[in-house]
């Protein structure tokens, strides 16, 4: 290990790395995955000294020392000439699920409560990242691109509850003495060892949930514990919660294909609360996990989107008309500029991609 990565994951314990230096200590990471373990050793030390208040330049210099020794006995890592590093690696998206749990571990931190004795546990993604998670009772949980979990010590004592903002898949570990619940936005959701997808990103007008095996209660916040507030889920069943916020229009009939839907509103002619899909295909909305995209009758914007999540890229549309353009397929393992190109080719549009950022232009014009 240089001392070049050395300095660079010091900066980043003390969060004052720039983005660029961040960018690289990942992508040596990710290119280096015997030094994984070791590196979430250390940031799980620094976060327990930092939580207590103990944190110290001695204590963490000899900490690194020692980790140093160990990891340099078991193998001598070499960084890949850097000379003509493409931010736009072959193959990328199937190496998400791998590199994923790296960038989860990087961004894993602890807090300690003011005045309790709490302490919280908090994993994030950022764009371009998935992470797996194995919870203490045994339960999985994925998380997506720019997401965040976070769940107390207290986990398991009485009930375990999870607090998500972003989008994760759950499979819960049975336990009819323990509830799973899990907090999105103004969203309870309990599960009676169940596998489920929950999407709640905080810039989005709705949270999704969606039902593959058993059987989750869903109930907005505020209300009081009475069945009749609940939403119960049966397998093959989603449920879509409008915030207050919202402005969403109903689903169009092509968008609905054989799903029944129920929709639920105190007045006519009134917005719908939330909107109940029965006999659907769960597919599109947990295939992410598997770093596959299942697109189905999508708009441009939403797709576009998902994209920037999957391949933390910026996109644009000098076109606003672009948007409403719809797209059906799967994206495997395609890179994003594989990605972009299929778009183009279906819709015949015309984009330039600069780095990180990605221009819609327009419809192609014959020359």
């Amino acid at each position: 290990m240089n001392e070049k990565i050395k300095s660079l994951y010091l900066s980043y314990l003390e969060k004052n790395i720039s983005k660029p230096d961040e960018e690289y200590l990942i992508l040596w990471l990710k290119r280096n995955p015997d030094y994984v373990k070791e590196f979430n050793e250390i940031r799980r030390l620094w976060s327990l000294a930092n939580t207590s208040g103990k944190i110290n330049n001695i204590l963490v210099e000899k900490e690194w020392n020692l980790f140093s020794q160990m990891v340099e006995k078991e193998k001598s890592a070499q960084i890949r000439p850097q000379n003509n590093l493409m931010y736009w690696l072959p193959r990328m998206a199937a190496t998400f699920l791998l590199g994923m749990i790296i960038s989860a571990a990087i961004a894993y931190a602890v807090f300690n409560t003011e005045n309790s004795n709490v302490v919280y546990q908090e994993i994030n993604t950022p764009a371009g990242a998935q992470s797996k998670i194995a919870l203490p009772d045994g339960s999985t949980v994925w998380l997506n691109a720019e997401s965040r979990l976070r769940y107390s010590n207290q986990f398991g004592k009485k009930q375990r509850e999870i607090f998500l903002t972003g989008e994760a898949f759950f499979e819960v570990a049975k336990n009819k003495e323990k509830m799973f619940v899990v907090q999105a936005s103004d969203l309870s959701i309990k599960a009676y060892g169940t596998s489920f997808n929950v999407k709640s990103y905080p810039e989005e007008n709705t949270v999704e949930t969606t039902l593959v095996e058993g059987r989750i209660g869903v109930k907005k916040a505020g209300l009081k514990k009475d069945k009749s507030n609940e939403i119960m889920l049966e397998p093959n069943q989603r449920v879509v919660y409008y915030k207050t916020s919202a402005n969403v229009a109903a689903p169009e009939k092509e968008d609905i294909e054989n799903e029944m839907i129920t929709a639920n509103s105190k007045k006519e002619n009134k917005q719908p609360t939330y909107m109940i899909s029965k006999g659907i295909d769960p597919s599109p909305f947990t295939s992410w996990k598997e770093g596959t995209l299942l697109i189905s009758s999508e708009t441009l914007a939403n797709l576009a989107i998902k994209l920037e999540r999957k391949y933390d890229v910026k996109i644009q549309f000098k076109n606003e008309a672009l948007k409403k353009i719809k797209f059906s397929g799967p994206l495997q393992n395609e890179t994003v500029e594989q990605a972009i190109e299929a778009i183009s080719i279906a819709a015949q549009i015309d984009y330039e991609i600069n780095d990180r950022n990605i221009l819609f232009k327009g419809i192609k014009t014959n020359k």
